[in-house]
């Protein structure tokens, strides 16, 4: 809203026709209206915050004049004391000026109302904290109270026996629920099943800490089952416990009597007690099973480092360094490690192995992925002979990437710091990798055909140092689990035997089925791929038949490489990609990365074990989440599919029928073959550019100068004096900007280009006085056109669009405008290819700068570079906007109009953007934050399009082309719609086999021991149990959707005959809720430690 508009008067308003107002005390001041500001309040979805938005309500002073002229109705209400005329008085004097109004510009500055801005204002409806500021002496005294003994100060102990006398109460635990105090005795023996509890003894005047040790409590193991007591046992005064609240000096009796032989040795009797030695021999630190368990879980979930958690413990034990604590991190450290391990171990069923750990095979503690095919596993028995068209529902879809930011400092090595069960998990086992890795050190990177070499050289540039700069790993495109044996340390950038050796390390279990692999350079990595594996050693080589490997690149990476012939890496058009976009292990190292830092310093047993346990917990919560995720899925792709199916059928129905089944018969021969035949989804022309349209008018001009009769008037040509102006144009729009801008320094500069620019626009004027000598008298006489001023920038050209249409006929001849509007329509072509140059270019900026940037110098040069774009970003904005405003004028609406758009702030946007109208009702996100592209759905910005409309071969092939994609776009969610119900069978499918291997472990225990056989067979029906449960919730959330999706989506779904007895997947109205909430609670600890822990109350 510019400011000369704020204090605008209209003329005075017509009298008012009093019937009209009826008994109502109205009245209406003969000044306008002043704009009220009004405001709409909606509830958010959360309900708990209100958003207002304003909403503008037009003044009196905006009525349109055009509305009072067309509207015959409200002339007629008004009555014949009406006078529109003074109304309509401004569109007559602007039909009487000379030149057409100049182009609308907001000055810097001006204020801009929320309304216009899109801004929304939040209104909190609930304000938590400000009710609590005038409560906070009460809160505040009720801790102090805990302070004192308050209610529960005694003078003799109430829970002694009969028959003795009390002791002195001045004991109290701060662990259990607050009661009445104790005495020394009774604290002890209330104890004897939670002796970690942190103790505190009355002295007179404040509580003193304090420990069970001190108050006479001993720890006896042996002989917890049938508490009786040792006749030979081994005391330890001076052992250490760690638990949740901190750290403990305990005394602990070991047994040593006869029986010992069942009690087991010291680190038996340890374990036994839901204590983990610090050592296996001669163990004087513990650490409790739900210290452990706690950890784990918070390690894997909130990625604390063992530092910060043991650092927590001890400022749990003493935050006022008046205690000296010995150290106990190693020991912490190493008994972590040693968990994971096991947990792992037990997990993925090794602890029933009759051949027991040393029996574990390459990649057998990795959690599968239950939705991918796995033969044997989940697959139908006929899958092998599905029709060509339906491979692609039994085939595996992988991504590969490698990630720079897990790197590992050259520190430890694996004799100091051994890696637990190499290769059995995630990473390949290293000591064949490295020897592997030997014969190749003088490898190159891979190189990529994106051109931004800076980034590729951004990865080896921080290698010194490091034993390992970063991992290449293979994940499940479809459903982000990362895979069996398919992680490796790169050792400097990312070269081809790196990749390779991951790559087919991960693909030995699907060596059978048809694999889609995605890479961010596929393009590269794919050519002798076949050739690189058959060089392998022959434990590593797979075979690789033809046409059993197909290669894409990821979504939002495919913007970067180089268009030409690359269609055949796209995810959106090849068949069989589905809704993939192959982005999903990028989403995977970003969930990672906040261990980055925690894992560079680490060895290399450590390190492994780390990120091996991370990887395992990000699978199995993709488990956990499947049945969601999956439903949603589906859900999403039926309603895009039946929507662009319609998109498709509607723009079919108006095409030439036999002109769409020619595109259709020529792209499906791509489809089969794209080697070696030209690029479908790529336009072969689009329209001339500014250039180009320059080249034919001067060839035409030329022609025309050599026909019979013709005389020139001038050595410069009509085209030349229309070239003349458009260049002293963007000169003068140039030096305007470096006006603003300008330091005193650079003053006399600017003075020389006003100089410069003079001489040009007076050498104009005089052409200007032979192709358009009618408009000279009204020139020399318009301030604005006058050459006699210093700012030269700000003269008036008084071009033919300039002019207004009811003079531009007398003053301008018919070719002359012609020339004017095809330069115009050029420059909107060659303005639109620059704007689109720019948008890609910022966008590669921010990609770099954000991922390889560092430090204040580096950062401030980028930033300088993103500027500079900026501002041609904004250059070309502006020429588009002027040159088809001009082309308007000119010609007036028409045809051209479907290609060169109006340019909207929200067509300014890259292809990585969506449009901001259909991402509105997307979830919120952070501000400044891109939104990810979306081909499948997408409403892709006009400005991307070329298709001309007048019927010519560059229209029909750009016709072609969105015709395709459209067809492509409708394909793959066809795609998605009949594979996603596909993975739905194969997770219960997987759910029933795990459900049976788990339930023949029941029954087959290798333990002699009675006690470990039966724990064996508790823990092995209690996994079979969880995957019974996870059936049940995963075919009540997806069966009716799969059912929905298409009739005989879920006809293979029946799993009623899992289990024995009246064991059932189906789920009763009453247990429905209780099994959700069940399941949910088994998923937050992985299905594992759910023992009840025993409560007492002091």
């Amino acid at each position: 809203m510019a400011r000369g508009r704020r204090n605008q008067r209209w003329p005075q308003r017509p009298p008012i026709d009093p019937s009209l107002v009826a008994s109502f005390d109205l009245k209406l001041d003969a000044a306008p209206y002043s704009p009220e500001k009004f405001y709409a309040d909606t509830l958010s979805a959360d309900q708990r915050r209100l958003r207002r938005d304003p909403v503008s309500l037009p003044a009196s002073s905006r009525l349109s004049a055009d509305l009072v002229h067309n509207d015959e109705a409200l002339l007629q209400q008004f009555g014949g004391d009406f006078d529109a005329s003074v109304l309509l008085q401004a569109d007559e004097e602007s039909a009487n000026l000379f030149f057409t109004p100049a182009d609308p510009e907001v000055e810097e500055g001006d204020d801009v109302s929320p309304a216009e801005s899109g801004a929304s204002q939040y209104m909190a409806s609930d304000e938590p904290l400000k009710q609590w500021i005038p409560r906070r002496d009460v809160y505040l005294t009720e801790l102090l109270r805990h302070d004192g003994r308050g209610p529960y100060a005694r003078s003799r102990c109430g829970s002694c026996a009969e028959g003795f006398q009390g002791g002195p109460a001045v004991v109290r635990c701060l662990d259990c629920s607050p009661s009445a105090h104790v005495c020394q005795i009774c604290v002890v023996q209330q104890h004897r099943h939670c002796p970690w509890h942190r103790i505190q003894r009355w002295g007179g005047c404040a509580y003193q800490r304090t420990t069970l040790k001190d108050l006479g409590m001993i720890v006896r193991l042996g002989h917890e089952a049938d508490c009786s007591v040792c006749s030979n046992p081994v005391l330890r005064t001076s052992f250490t416990v760690v638990d949740t609240n901190g750290r403990h000096a305990v005394a602990i009796e070991f047994c040593g009597c006869d029986k010992a032989r069942d009690a087991g040795d010291h680190v038996q009797q340890l374990l036994r007690h839901r204590l983990y030695p610090a050592t296996d021999v001669d163990p004087n630190t513990a650490f409790t099973f739900s210290l452990l368990e706690h950890y784990h879980i918070q390690s894997l979930q909130g990625k604390i480092s063992m530092y910060d958690y043991y650092t927590s413990l001890e400022r749990l034990t003493d935050n006022t360094g008046t205690q000296r604590l010995s150290d106990r991190y190693k020991a912490f450290m190493r008994v972590v490690s040693q968990w994971r391990h096991l947990k792992r171990l037990k997990r993925s069923g090794h602890g029933h192995d009759p051949t027991g750990v040393g029996g574990t095979q390459a990649g057998e503690l990795a959690v599968r992925c239950p939705a991918c095919p796995r033969p044997n596993v989940n697959l139908p028995s006929n899958w092998e002979s599905a029709s060509d068209d339906l491979r692609y529902l039994y085939a595996v879809t992988v991504a590969i990437d490698a990630c720079f930011r897990l790197k590992r400092r050259a520190v430890s090595n694996e004799v100091k710091d051994p890696i637990l069960g190499s290769g059995w998990g995630y990473f390949v086992e290293d000591t064949g990798y490295h020897e592997v890795l030997a014969d190749y050190e003088d490898q190159e990177e891979i190189s990529t055909c994106t051109g931004l070499s800076t980034i590729d050289h951004a990865n080896t540039k921080y290698s010194k140092g490091y034993a390992a700069t970063g991992i290449g790993a293979v994940v499940c495109a479809r459903h982000e689990f990362w895979l069996a044996n398919g992680a490796g340390d790169l050792q400097k950038g990312e070269k081809y035997i790196n990749m390779d050796y991951v790559f087919v390390s991960s693909m030995r279990e699907w060596l059978v089925v048809k694999k889609l692999v995605s890479y961010d350079i596929a393009c590269q990595w794919s050519k002798n791929i076949v050739e690189r594996i058959s060089n392998l050693p022959s434990h590593l080589q797979i075979p690789v038949p033809e046409g059993s490997i197909s290669y894409v690149i990821p979504k939002l990476h495919y913007r970067s490489h180089e268009t030409l012939n690359h269609s055949q890496y796209s995810l959106n058009y090849m068949p069989g990609c589905a809704r993939t976009d192959g982005e999903g292990i990028e989403r995977r190292w970003w969930w990672i990365q906040p261990i980055a830092s925690s894992t560079k310093v680490m060895g290399p047993g450590m390190r492994q074990g780390v990120l091996e346990d991370q990887w395992g917990y990000s699978n199995w919560r993709k488990t956990v989440d499947l049945p969601w995720a999956l439903s949603a899925r589906l859900k999403e792709a039926v309603r895009e599919y039946r929507d662009h199916k319609a998109l498709f059928d509607t723009l079919t129905l108006t095409l030439d029928p036999a002109r769409c089944a020619e595109w259709e018969a020529s792209v499906k021969g791509w489809e089969l073959d794209p080697k070696g035949k030209d690029d479908p989804y790529v336009v072969a022309s689009q329209g001339m550019t500014e250039r180009e349209t320059v080249q034919e008018l001067s060839m035409e001009e030329q022609a025309a100068s050599a026909s019979p009769g013709f005389v020139a008037v001038h050595s410069v040509s009509m085209l030349g004096f229309m070239t003349l102006g458009l260049e002293i144009e963007m000169q003068q729009w140039t030096l305007s900007d470096d006006a603003k801008a300008a330091t005193p320094s650079r003053l006399p500069e600017l003075h020389e280009r006003r100089t410069s620019l003079r001489r040009k626009i007076q050498k104009f004027r005089d052409l200007q006085g032979i192709y358009m000598a009618a408009a000279s008298l009204v020139l020399a006489e318009d301030p604005a056109c006058r050459t006699d001023v210093q700012e030269v920038e700000k003269i008036r050209l008084g071009l033919p669009s300039e002019i207004s249409q009811s003079r531009r006929d007398a003053v301008c001849g018919p070719r002359l405008q012609e020339i004017e509007a095809r330069l115009r329509e050029g420059q909107c072509r060659g303005v639109l290819q620059e704007l689109r140059s720019k948008l890609h270019t910022i966008h590669q900026l921010y990609t770099y700068k954000k991922l390889n940037v560092r430090n204040q110098g580096p950062n401030t040069r980028a930033r300088a570079s993103i500027t500079h774009q900026e501002a041609g970003k904004a250059r070309a904005i502006r020429k588009y906007r002027h040159a088809r405003r001009a082309k308007l004028a000119i010609c007036g609406p028409g045809e051209w109009e479907r290609e060169l758009k109006p340019l909207e702030d929200g067509d300014i946007r890259g292809l990585e953007e969506d449009d901001p109208c259909s991402t509105k009702k997307k979830r919120k996100r952070k501000h400044g934050a891109v939104n990810d592209p979306a081909e499948g759905r997408r409403r892709m910005s006009w400005i991307w399009h070329s298709a001309d409309q007048d019927g010519s071969a560059d229209m029909i092939d750009s016709l072609r082309v969105e015709w395709l994609k459209v067809r492509a776009r409708q394909m793959r969610w066809a795609e998605e719609v009949q594979l996603l119900p596909e993975e739905m069978r194969r997770v219960l499918a997987t759910y029933r086999y795990e459900h049976g291997v788990w339930m023949a472990r029941s029954a087959a225990s290798p333990s002699e021991d009675p006690f470990v056989k039966e724990g064996m067979a508790s823990y092995a029906i209690k996994q079979a149990s969880i995957r019974s449960a996870m059936a049940k919730v995963f075919k009540q959330l997806c069966l009716p959707v799969a059912a929905s999706s298409s009739p005989n989506a879920a006809k293979d779904w029946d799993c009623d005959e899992w289990g024995s007895g009246s064991e059932s997947l189906e789920l009763s109205a009453e247990e429905e809720g209780g099994d959700l909430i069940d399941y949910l609670i088994i998923s937050q600890l992985d299905g594992e430690d759910l023992e009840p822990r025993s409560r007492y109350k002091c």
